[in-house]
């Protein structure tokens, strides 16, 4: 029942504050680059070179926010990058699920890569000068030669060994590749070798596999991925640990597992693993609150990005329904020119099965940074006294004035009731940090 829309929980650090956590204004999106082709299918910061591939086409994102084409990625899914290092440059690896192609930075060309021995990949990564990838049936994965995203060997392919399942994916990790199958894991580490370079580590698999192919990523020197049991599990050593709530895995049991994708995003104190189901809604697990929220954008169930990413000190998102390149920011409380709409519900709140009375809802927001001319910074509350199947009307409360900062917005004479769960939301351009929230139900006979 409890949910966090658009609201992120950031922890307390220090004993006496206000309340032990906060949940701060989730940040919004300011329009930075636009294209002419729809969707944003991949992107990626390659040492600087900000790519981003849209519709059909490879498009260079300038630091003064125009784009340049530079060339065709045919297809219509989602791609993965990686990229090499070679002299005075870096190679750059896009597959599409079936072709792989090469942007060379010293070059400036684009070319799709003809080796015999390169079977195609959904999904590319990169460890010790080598670029990894999935053969497209999952009957292994494999390596490029050592600086050479162009060249490949059919003697550096490895078959997934503890189980007979299909390799659906891997991801580069502490130095060594965990390769997820259908269900299982394992790890291999690169042994010197000339040929077959990079041996399964013995005595060490999981009976956990991977959902999708891009349903993995790496953060805060761990990974994190949806399971083929449609649990999603952190990496603590080399075994996975449940993070997903039974909640959580209600919510995603009946969702299409395979279409599935993650991204991650790092800053001001969060470190958030993000998972997508395009036929259903974005959650996010942030790392260092321990704490779950969702990401929705105005008028859909999930957040309308389709990839985010790291560059020049700030962070990029991409539309999965045009070509919008976007640059989040955290004074700007709307995504384009649509309201970004916070939301909290509350878990029940009971008393054995007493009949309680509640005589006051008392929560404080900081709002100071009210941007000049917004004059619609309300709050609304309603409450459910049937598990969420029925709702009173909304009561809309003002959230203050520019220049306020602390203001304590509070809902009275909220009635009697045996049970009750609680709905905040907040649709105005303003921040709306919620800082505390109050209230005491108190028994009764009547």
């Amino acid at each position: 029942m409890q949910d966090t829309v658009n609201w992120l929980v950031l922890p307390a650090e220090r004993d006496g504050a206000r309340s032990d956590a906060i949940l701060r204004s989730a940040p919004g999106l300011v329009d930075y680059a636009e294209t002419q082709n729809k969707p944003v299918r991949g992107a990626h910061d390659a040492e600087g070179l900000f790519l981003v591939v849209v519709g059909r086409t490879l498009y260079r994102v300038n630091t003064n926010g125009t784009t340049t084409a530079l060339g065709t990625i045919p297809g219509v899914t989602r791609v993965s990058m990686a990229h090499n290092q070679i002299e005075n440059g870096n190679q750059v690896v896009i597959v599409n699920g079936q072709s792989g192609y090469v942007w060379n930075t010293v070059t400036s060309t684009l070319t799709q890569i003809t080796d015999e021995a390169f079977p195609g990949s959904p999904i590319v990564d990169y460890l010790d000068g080598y670029i990894l990838g999935v053969d497209l049936f999952g009957r292994f994965w494999f390596t490029s030669d050592l600086s050479q995203a162009t060249e490949y060997s059919t003697l550096d392919r490895s078959d997934a060994e503890s189980q007979p399942d299909k390799i659906v994916t891997l991801i580069a990790t502490g130095g060594e590749v965990l390769v997820f199958g259908e269900r299982t894991g394992e790890f291999f580490r690169n042994t010197g070798a000339a040929t077959g370079t990079f041996q399964r580590v013995d005595g060490v698999s999981m009976d956990i596999g991977c959902a999708s192919p891009h349903a993995r990523a790496g953060l805060d020197n761990s990974v994190f991925w949806l399971g083929h049991d449609g649990n999603v599990y952190q990496l603590q050593g080399n075994s996975p640990v449940r993070i997903s709530t039974s909640a959580l895995e209600q919510a995603i049991s009946g969702l299409n597992w395979k279409n599935a994708f993650a991204f991650t995003f790092e800053d001001r104190g969060h470190k958030v693993f993000y998972l997508t189901f395009p036929d259903g809604q974005t959650f996010g697990y942030d790392v260092i609150s321990r704490e779950w929220h969702r990401r929705e954008s105005y008028g859909l169930k999930r957040w309308r990005i389709n990839t985010l990413t790291p560059w020049r000190r700030g962070w990029y998102a991409g539309d999965f329904s045009d070509g919008t390149i976007s640059r989040v920011d955290w004074t700007v409380m709307k995504e384009g020119t649509q309201p970004l709409v916070a939301r909290r519900r509350t878990g029940v709140s009971h008393a054995n099965g007493n009949k309680v009375i509640a005589d006051a809802l008392k929560l404080v927001f900081d709002v100071g940074r009210i941007p000049v001319g917004v004059t619609d910074h309300f709050c609304s509350i309603r409450y459910s006294d049937d598990g969420g199947h029925n709702w009173s009307g909304a009561r809309v409360l003002s959230l203050g004035e520019a220049g306020g900062y602390l203001q304590t917005v509070v809902a009275r004479r909220l009635g009697r009731f045996e049970q009750r769960v609680l709905e905040i939301e907040v649709s105005s351009p303003g921040l709306r940090d919620l800082i505390a929230a109050s209230w005491a139900p108190r028994l009764t006979t009547a």
